[in-house]
C-alpha cells in the first residue's frame, strides 16, 4: 500500500520546481519581470509557475496538456513557451539554468500524438 500521500497510478516523472536560487538567476532573463507600472485588463498570471510549467513538460516530454493542475494551464504555459522560444528568453534560461539548451532540440507539441477522426 502506498503511504507517501501519491496516487499510484499516476507515472509523471517528479520534476523539482525552480529554487528560489534558480529563480533570481532567470528573473533578469525575464521580459514580463520588468515593471512597467500598473497593468489592466487580464489579472496577471504567476510567471514562476509559468516557467515550471514549461519547464516540466521540456523535462518529461508529454504533452502540454498532461500538465499536473498545480500548473499554469496549458494554453498559458504553451503561448509563453512560444513567445520565449521565439525571442530567444528560452534558451537564456536554459543556459543559465543548466549550462546547455539541449533540452531545447527536442521538438514540443500541443498534441499527443496524431488526431483520430
Amino acid at each position: 500500500m502506498d503511504t507517501s500521500g501519491s496516487n499510484s497510478l499516476d507515472r509523471t516523472p517528479a520534476i523539482q520546481d525552480l529554487t528560489d536560487e534558480q529563480w533570481h538567476l532567470i528573473v533578469p532573463l525575464l521580459p514580463e519581470m520588468e515593471d512597467h507600472g500598473p497593468r489592466r485588463g487580464r489579472p496577471s498570471i504567476d510567471i514562476r509557475c509559468v516557467v515550471n510549467s514549461v519547464l516540466w513538460v521540456l523535462h518529461t516530454g508529454k504533452p502540454w496538456h498532461a500538465m499536473p493542475e498545480r500548473y499554469a494551464p496549458y494554453q498559458t504555459a504553451h503561448r509563453y513557451y512560444l513567445r520565449w522560444k521565439n525571442s530567444g528568453v528560452l534558451v537564456n534560461i536554459a543556459f543559465a539554468l543548466f549550462d546547455t539548451d539541449a533540452m531545447l532540440a527536442r521538438p514540443v507539441t500541443r498534441r499527443s500524438g496524431p488526431r483520430t477522426v
